[in-house]
């Protein structure tokens, strides 16, 4: 074919598919549909209960070292180390004899001086009738009266003498002060002790307490409520507590039994204690624990689940839903409770704050709304 066919031919076709082309209705896009998102709707401000968490530290109610009262060789130990023992219980005994003879002595003293106590008012009353009736003189009168004085003197004086003699005998048993876990012996039987030798540590761990302490306390009182209590006295058993350990919550309630009366002043926290009943010795003194105060409440409470808060470069914020675009709106957290977030400010009653699907909206992008999670809650 001649050049010029060929180049007429082709420049043909060219054409045909440009006007082709160019003539063709274009494609239509296919716009993706808003993004299915979930809300946590903001209800009408309320009172609402909440807990505060704080570490702490378990220590024993009572710590007594047990001593001697009196001097003397040890005789016998009582107890198993390490085991419970009972407030009253004999620990150890010393020796007795010599005691036993110093209260023998003392009580038969006792015994002549209340037959002289007899005689001398037996007499004292006889020549006082004789002086009445003007048969004796005064001078028999003051004799016999003062005999019976000094008798009766006398015996009061070997009373004491017995009773000092019964407690020092008495005190040939050691007893245990209070109930608890006794610990190692600190003497040797057969060792000479005398008047305040450390002899064992009783520690009682029912109840336990455990020590915390608790920051900004004027932002608590003027923020929160006891329930069914006051600030003024907290420590009257309306401000509960339960107990982690480890990662095991501990079966007894406790109770807020003492607050401090004045804020460390390096820390400005205030020292605070919770007591628990701990009746077979689960918690042993210095556990370290976390303590949560129950029992308090908060006024125009509004909250937000925590997923649903957000930290970005110009804060915290939340995705809103308004008109049917997704708007971020700043907020301000004031602390937890549980799984939601207490905001003092930033949101109002009726938004619809999102709380799902944030990889796929963005400022001012529209979103529809798939459900609302607490609707069957209200």
């Amino acid at each position: 074919m001649p050049y010029f066919h060929r180049y007429v031919s082709a420049a043909f076709v060219c054409g045909l598919l440009t006007s082709t082309l160019l003539g063709a209705p274009e494609p239509q896009k296919n716009t993706p549909p808003p993004p299915s998102v979930d809300v946590f709707k903001i209800t009408a401000p309320k009172e609402e209960p909440l807990s505060f968490t704080y570490p702490a530290k378990t220590m024993s109610s009572q710590s007594i070292v047990v001593k001697a009262r009196t001097n003397g060789l040890l005789q016998k130990k009582l107890f198993i180390e390490g085991q419970s023992v009972k407030a009253g219980d004999i620990l150890y005994t010393l020796e007795k004899e010599s005691y036993e003879a110093s209260y023998n002595l003392a009580k038969a003293s006792v015994a002549d001086l209340d037959a002289a106590l007899q005689k001398a008012a037996k007499e004292w009353n006889r020549v006082k009738a004789l002086y009445e009736k003007k048969a004796s003189s005064e001078q028999e009168r003051d004799t016999a009266y003062f005999a019976y004085e000094t008798a009766k003197a006398s015996l009061d004086g070997a009373k004491a003498l017995l009773k000092t003699a019964s407690i020092n005998l008495e005190r040939t048993d050691i007893k245990a002060p209070i109930s608890g876990i006794v610990g190692t012996k600190m003497v040797d039987i057969g060792s000479l002790v005398n008047d305040g030798t450390d002899l064992v540590e009783i520690i009682q761990n029912d109840p336990l307490y455990v020590e915390f302490s608790i920051p900004d306390i004027d932002v608590m009182k003027h923020k929160y409520n006891i329930k069914n209590g006051k600030w003024s006295d907290p420590t009257q058993g309306q401000l509960k507590a339960s107990l982690l350990v480890g990662d095991v919550p501990y079966k007894e309630m406790g109770v807020v039994d003492f607050l401090g009366s004045k804020l460390d002043e390096k820390t400005g926290t205030l020292k605070a204690r919770a007591s628990f009943q701990n009746p077979i010795n689960e918690l042993l003194p210095n556990q370290f624990v976390k303590i949560t105060l129950l029992g308090l409440s908060r006024n125009n409470v509004i909250r937000v689940p925590q997923k649903a808060v957000l930290q970005n470069p110009l804060g915290t914020v939340v995705f809103v839903v308004e008109d049917g675009k997704a708007v971020v709106r700043p907020v301000k957290v004031a602390e937890s409770n549980k799984n939601y977030f207490i905001i003092d400010s930033g949101l109002k009653e009726g938004d619809m704050v999102v709380v799902n699907n944030f990889f796929r909206i963005k400022s001012g992008a529209g979103v529809k709304i798939d459900k609302v999670t607490n609707e069957a809650q209200d």
